[in-house]
């Protein structure tokens, strides 16, 4: 336990010795007091507590949503597309980004199986809840909805969901898994397929469909007009990351410190103006598919890139320290992940424009295209600004 916590009070002074100067927040909500959200590091004993999240779904609008239990006891009546017997609850809230005031609060029916809100453009967002989606405008009124049918002839099953940075196109991969070697989830899959529809974001409409012989792995992101994703041509997972456009045709993308000769184990997220980022290996750095790289960086060996968002011309990186916790009695070593800080940077600038230092395990946080950040830690909602 002593060596546990000399590892933790290290970490975080290392936390704040590291990145840009630290930034003061220009507000800052208290989710628990305000609207009974439970704290955003609670213990994941169940599905429905990792359905979370912070957005900016304009540049002046900040949603941040939960899913918890219903207080009381649900009445009975017939189960819809959305979960809906009333047993969850998926609560939104709306804040001015400005002063951090609400705008808008939307508590929804919802399953303990699947909740996600997700940005598209102008203002609008998409609500997933259980097995239907629906498309809100920015004065917050439904425009369409989406059922996310299951098929139900196979027990692992599912619908995946991305918007591209954009918000133009909606991805929808529907995936079932037929076989797999062992029963273990983990267990390597020998049969299985994916379909994918790309939908409108104006209306969800489908205006492209096409299916995959083979499963595409959890780590995809939509891009425009593509999906970029590790290689889904193989069982097991591969380290290199490339785009699959919407005729089923993949092709890597990869940094240039990257090679097939010396395969290392990167990770790729998407950013707007059709550019990747990538990280690991020692590096993070930011390119198009074609041409020259905007941003380089070696991340060392003592900080690692646990992951990237972008948001207009801003990208934030979350940084962590990891160490070995002795588990007692048995003295076990246990490999654990303590977050640091976000620092925000310009996609074109390798000096950060300010740094965040973290607290919790668990951290939530989002990038607007004026360059602020929402960050959830723990039980605070804060925002950031590059000019506050």
């Amino acid at each position: 336990m002593k060596r546990w916590i000399a590892a933790a009070l290290l970490c975080l002074c290392w936390a704040m010795q590291a990145g840009a100067e630290n930034a003061e927040p220009k507000w800052r909500v208290d989710l628990r007091e305000r609207y009974e959200f439970q704290a955003f590091d609670r213990t994941i004993n169940f599905r429905w507590t990792l359905h979370q999240d912070v957005l900016f779904i304009s540049p002046d609008r900040v949603l941040v949503y939960q899913v918890n239990r219903s207080r009381g006891p649900a009445h009975l009546g017939p189960r819809d597309a959305s979960g809906g017997s009333g047993n969850f609850t998926l609560a939104i809230r709306v804040l001015n980004a400005h002063d951090g005031k609400e705008i808008k609060s939307l508590d929804l029916p919802t399953s303990a199986e699947f909740s996600k809100v997700i940005a598209t453009r102008d203002g609008k967002f998409i609500v997933r809840t259980g097995d239907i989606l629906y498309l809100y405008s920015a004065n917050f009124e439904k425009l369409a909805s989406k059922p996310l049918p299951l098929k139900r002839v196979v027990l692992e099953e599912g619908w995946q969901i991305g918007v591209s940075p954009s918000g133009d196109e909606v991805a929808l991969v529907h995936q079932q898994i037929f076989k797999r070697n062992h029963l273990s989830p983990t267990s390597r899959i020998e049969k299985a397929e994916a379909d994918v529809d790309v939908l409108s974001a104006d209306n969800l409409e489908t205006i492209k469909s096409f299916s995959l012989p083979w499963v595409l792995p959890d780590n995809w992101h939509a891009a425009d007009h593509a999906l970029l994703s590790p290689n889904p041509t193989t069982w097991v997972p591969t380290a290199t990351f490339g785009l699959l456009d919407f005729s089923g045709h993949w092709s890597p993308l990869m940094p240039d410190w990257a090679s097939p000769e010396h395969p290392c184990a990167y990770q790729a997220a998407v950013l707007e103006h059709q550019l990747f980022a990538a990280f690991g290996c020692g590096h993070l750095s930011v390119f198009p598919q074609t041409g020259e790289k905007l941003f380089s960086l070696k991340t060392g060996t003592k900080d690692f890139v646990s992951s990237v968002l972008g948001g207009g011309d801003y990208m934030a990186v979350q940084w962590e320290r990891r160490f070995v916790r002795i588990e007692t009695p048995g003295n076990v070593p246990i490999a654990m992940a303590q977050p640091l800080r976000l620092d925000l940077y310009s996609i074109r600038n390798v000096k950060p424009l300010f740094s965040v230092p973290l607290h919790s395990g668990n951290i939530y946080y989002s990038v607007s295209s004026r360059g602020e950040m929402a960050v959830v830690d723990g039980t605070a909602l804060s925002l950031y600004s590059a000019a506050h």
